[in-house]
């Protein structure tokens, strides 16, 4: 079960376009702000660095509200710190997929 992978303490952190995109670049090497990072140091604690800005445009983009959108983004980052990373493969973004629509089922869209 990936809860029980999960770091102890999670904080949620809200950051700037301007920082986003520095530590994207910096950590992923993608020269943009993004909607999440996840940042597990250990067992312990971990950060969830969320760009309200992008997330607020994503949830416009894909109509969804934004509480949904940024839930949505808090699922996708715990999953990471789970050690769930989808990028590795397309079986792993299937399961991560699945994991996230399981979670956001159970929020309202309105």
């Amino acid at each position: 079960m990936l809860a029980k992978k999960l770091p102890r303490d999670i904080a949620v952190v809200m950051v700037s376009e301007k920082v986003s995109q520095s530590l994207n670049k910096e950590y992923r090497e993608n020269d943009h702000s993004t909607n999440v990072l996840s940042f597990r140091y250990d067992d312990s604690y971990g950060e969830l660095l969320v760009c309200v800005p992008v997330i607020i445009r994503e949830a416009k983009e894909e109509g969804n509200t934004q509480l949904f959108q940024m839930t949505w983004m808090i699922v996708h980052g715990m999953l990471h710190l789970a050690g769930l990373h989808h990028e590795n493969s397309k079986t792993l973004e299937a399961r991560a997929e699945r994991i996230e629509r399981a979670v956001l089922g159970k929020v309202a869209r309105d």
